[in-house]
């Protein structure tokens, strides 16, 4: 249907920013993980398309709760800006996420 389409998408047009940085309660050594993801100032800043944003948190395991708070050596990573996800569909995978009150 034409209402499938790419260009009808507007979570796919859409890119938001991400803020990773080393989750604040799981990682022992947060200059390890800022070396390992390469950040500057203990920080990663990805753009990511809307649409994207759920599965890629799921895949790099991060931590989207309000603070930090999933327990884990897998949790390695804590969205910082999580009100970036604001309007975005597919968040139900992504770790830890919950629908601002």
């Amino acid at each position: 249907a034409a209402n499938e389409l790419a260009e009808y998408d507007s979570e796919w047009h859409r890119m938001i920013p991400l803020q990773l940085v080393p989750h604040p309660k799981n990682v022992s050594f947060p200059t390890a993980i800022e070396m390992d993801y390469g950040m500057e100032n203990s920080q990663l800043l990805i753009n990511v398309r809307a649409a994207m944003a759920g599965y890629l948190l799921r895949r790099w395991n991060v931590d989207c709760t309000e603070r930090g708070s999933l327990e884990g050596a897998e949790y390695q990573l804590w969205l910082q800006n999580r009100f970036t996800l604001r309007d975005v569909d597919n968040l139900a995978i992504a770790p830890g996420y919950a629908e601002p009150k």
